[in-house]
């Protein structure tokens, strides 16, 4: 059967990063001989009649959309209009939203057909392969004559080796590159911890399994070679197996790759030696965890570190050279305006950077499913307000209006703190500001769609120049702003133009 895979939009600007998820999917498919395609929403214009016209081009046979609590919505509009446009079409939608709502996403979107649960890959195949839905283990599905069936738990993929590559070429890569961003791999699946706000051990089993880094490090060097400047390792915990990351390190470093990576980690689980070992691999940052600035909120959240491993983490990073983003968490059970000023001074005393998320009580998760015994009241289910950048809980002593208190504090001084560092910033520093600057100018004429919908062009004169011309009348930037972009794009071979009856037509590669 053909299909179509779909990645939705989010409704709130950040930088994209190409989906692990759909593109190990894709790899499967493609592997498999079955005839597969790409809308990729995220880094182009979301619209009704962009849709259209892929369903109508590709007639695909089934159309799969992934989603997360957040773009859950968008994702379901998706197929509800795929259904309005063809009847026919099996409806797919997968991610760690549904995982935990099959029965409720059913109930409430009767345009789809299928629920994937977890780990999707082999079940997609299934699905593809036409196997009777009843005999397919993990999913939810619609049942004409009985209603909504649950299937047998899907077993975790044992070799993650046996998966083929992700299919990354089905997405458009130039769009990607063209906004610098990092290129994500994951070297393993799996949690061995409970957090009690994160679904990481329920998605990807508390055992983790991990990939050859030989394999690894040949996706890495594929990345590199297609123009990615810098990798992000997925895994929730790339540190916790200091016997893999060490011949991950060593694979980089026998092949004499030069690249700035960085990964998420936990406290409890880097040593001096390790983290030298990643900083000579080329490690520039690693992401802590560490959630909370008071100790009983830690225990509370069943996170198992201490504030002293903490210290002690961030300490051996700045020893080994390299950068520590410390992430918090507020709105935890316990939280009120005492721990809330505790674990500010305890974020500003570790002398690294730091951020602050806000608690989103996500499907499947404990603090979520077992609230009222955490002392937590979830004041919204509108899945579009899951940020992680607003108050949705209420504690007993902090609510909404603590929470968004802390917040102003927070980015006042930060706001502040880059403006400072902007002024007192040399030669080097102004440019690599100034890169990020631009970063919002790239997303508009991206997920506008700006340069695909301009008319075709007279070739005359310098047809960069002309180009810019008409971006930067659609565009709240200079002239020269986009010039710069349009110019950069055009010199890495992400942006071409083709002659057509006479005229110039744009396109990304």
């Amino acid at each position: 059967m053909r299909t179509l895979l779909v990645n939705p939009p989010y409704p709130f600007s950040e930088i994209p990063i190409l989906p692990m998820g759909l593109s190990y999917l894709a790899g499967v498919l493609e592997h498999s001989g079955h005839e597969v395609r790409v809308l990729d929403l995220l880094v182009s214009r979301y619209s009704k009649e962009k849709i259209k016209k892929k369903l109508e081009e590709y007639q695909p046979d089934i159309v799969g959309v992934t989603s997360v609590t957040l773009n859950y919505p968008i994702a379901s509009d998706i197929l509800k209009y795929t259904r309005s446009v063809d009847k026919d079409i099996i409806t797919i939608i997968g991610g760690p939203h549904v995982t935990f709502a099959p029965v409720e996403t059913l109930t409430e979107a009767p345009w789809i057909d299928i629920v994937v649960r977890g780990e999707g890959e082999r079940t997609m195949l299934d699905i593809v392969s036409g196997k009777k839905l009843a005999d397919i283990d993990g999913i939810a599905y619609r049942d004409k004559a009985n209603g909504i069936k649950m299937t047998g738990e899907r077993h975790l993929i044992e070799n993650l080796d046996e998966l083929p590559p992700p299919a990354k070429h089905l997405f458009p890569l130039s769009r990607y590159l063209a906004l610098d961003v990092h290129a994500s791999i994951l070297t393993g699946r799996g949690c061995p911890f409970n957090c009690i706000f994160c679904v990481g051990s329920k998605m990807g089993g508390r055992r983790v399994r991990y990939r050859n880094p030989k394999l690894i490090i040949d996706e890495v060097e594929q990345a590199v070679s297609s123009g990615f400047r810098e990798i992000n390792f997925e895994d929730d915990h790339l540190t916790l197996n200091h016997q893999h990351l060490n011949a991950l390190c060593d694979e980089i470093i026998a092949r004499g790759l030069k690249f700035n990576w960085s990964a998420f980690s936990r406290v409890d689980t880097v040593n001096l030696e390790i983290l030298s070992k990643m900083k000579q691999a080329g490690c520039a940052w690693l992401l802590y965890g560490v959630e909370s600035g008071n100790q009983e909120i830690l225990d509370t959240i069943k996170k198992k570190i201490t504030l002293e491993k903490v210290r002690d983490a961030v300490k051996m990073a700045k020893e080994a050279g390299i950068g520590i983003l410390a992430s918090f968490i507020v709105g935890l059970p316990g939280e009120t305006a005492e721990t809330l000023k505790q674990t500010m001074q305890f974020a500003q005393g570790l002398g690294a950077s730091y951020g602050f998320n806000v608690l989103s009580p996500f499907p499947g998760t404990e603090v979520r499913e077992k609230a009222a015994e955490y002392g937590i009241e979830i004041l919204t289910n509108d899945w579009t307000k899951y940020d992680c950048n607003r108050p949705l809980t209420r504690t007993k002593d902090a609510g909404p209006e603590e929470i968004n208190a802390f917040l102003q504090q927070y980015f006042e001084a930060l706001n502040k703190y880059l403006a400072q560092l902007e002024k007192e910033s040399g030669a080097s520093q102004g440019e690599s500001a100034k890169e990020k600057r631009r970063s919002p100018l790239s997303i508009a004429i991206l997920k506008g769609d700006v340069i695909e919908n301009l008319a075709t062009m007279k070739p005359e004169g310098n047809p960069v120049e002309a180009l810019a011309s008409k971006v930067a009348e659609l565009v709240p930037y200079s002239h020269q702003q986009v010039k710069e972009d349009i110019t950069k794009w055009v010199d890495k071979g992400l942006l071409k133009y083709t002659i057509k009856d006479g005229h110039l037509v744009w396109d990304w590669a």
